[in-house]
């Protein structure tokens, strides 16, 4: 009997894309022009001329998306656990039973566990990623303003593109500082609240698997339905910050470059597939003009500030120093020192 989770496959024929040199850094980008195939191309169907396969005789698969990608082969395709891997040259992913449900008289449970699991510091990073983006670049233009690049390593990561820099004042500090947590220099040293480590290896790869999510989205043509990526040109004005429902939430005024109201705002969610949509702390709301999410308190400058003599943070970015001023970390009073690969960042210690 063939398995449920091969019914219903689709194709999704991708544009190219292509690697290029960068002019600094030596760094390798991909871009959405010209260049070899991000996925192999259909060629046929399987044995029982049902299901469409690769050139690799990969039968495809799906995302949660509708995006399509085939199942990874083995799990060595995925070496850090986050259900991306990569083989033959292109993304997959990695093939999970269904949640099981366990059901009685009078209650439901799943096994999705916390409203806010953050394993490995992924999920916030990414979160407040979005929020920086929308600080210091006023919007959320992912494929603009990133871009995959590799580091003298070899290893992909998401880096800002010479657009999004033209468009800062200060050097994108915040953004960079985050992206920067991409670095094996801060692999292990970054803590979050419930006590999360951060792994930038996990964080690396979640990256750059939600950015090529993001560009295979905004490669489809505008149908102007909530699923659309191609969304209203805007821009973003921060507004305040107040508690949220998983830690600090960030509210923007998104309006068109004219000032006037845009017709869609809440579309502007599917500009965040590159931070992962399903992220609970991206928590996307829309009402009217404002919209907001929800990253981890300290990650962002602006809208981070705390009373009393302690600044309530594991970690703090920001353009000030504040070296040796105090921070609680897991109810501990410490102090922040300057990180290792970051002026910007301080760790609480």
């Amino acid at each position: 009997m063939k398995s449920n989770w091969r019914k219903h496959a689709f194709i999704l024929s991708l544009a190219s894309a292509a690697l290029v040199t960068a002019c600094s850094g030596g760094y390798e980008v991909e871009t959405l022009d010209g260049g070899a195939d991000e996925q192999p191309a259909i060629v046929g169907v399987d044995d029982s001329g049902e299901f469409p396969v690769d050139e690799n005789g990969t039968v495809v698969g799906t995302s949660w998306q509708a995006l399509y990608y085939p199942y990874c082969m083995t799990p060595w395709a995925d070496p850090d656990g986050d259900g991306w891997g990569w083989e033959y040259n292109r993304s997959c992913i990695v093939y999970k039973a269904p949640r099981t449900t366990t059901t009685t008289t009078t209650t439901t449970t799943t096994s999705t566990g916390s409203t806010c699991a953050n394993a490995e510091g992924a999920a916030s990073t990414m979160a407040a990623i979005a929020v920086s983006a929308a600080m210091e670049l006023g919007r959320w233009q992912p494929t603009k303003d990133f871009a995959i690049v590799r580091n003298s390593k070899g290893q992909e990561l998401l880096a800002l593109s010479s657009t999004a820099k033209s468009r800062c004042v200060d050097e994108c500090a915040n953004t960079q500082a985050l992206l920067d947590f991409q670095m094996d220099e801060a692999d292990g040293k970054v803590k979050f609240p419930g006590n999360v480590t951060l792994s930038a290896i996990a964080l690396r790869s979640r990256l750059v698997a939600k950015y090529r999510d993001q560009i295979a989205c905004e490669m489809q043509p505008s149908n102007g339905g909530t699923t659309n990526c191609p969304v209203e040109d805007h821009v973003l004005t921060f507004q305040r910050s107040e508690k949220g429902g998983c830690d600090t939430n960030y509210y923007f005024v998104a309006k068109k470059p004219d000032g006037s109201p845009l017709q869609y705002p809440g579309q502007l969610k599917n500009k965040l597939l590159w931070v992962d949509r399903v992220n609970p702390y991206i928590g996307f709301q829309s009402v009217g003009e404002v919209v907001s999410i929800d990253p981890t308190y300290g990650l962002n400058e602006r809208g981070s500030t705390s009373t009393g003599d302690c600044s309530a943070a594991c970690v703090k970015i920001g353009l000030t120093d504040v070296s040796d001023d105090c921070c609680s970390c897991g109810g501990v009073n410490k102090t922040f020192s300057r990180s290792a690969w970051s002026r910007y960042t301080y760790i609480c210690q």
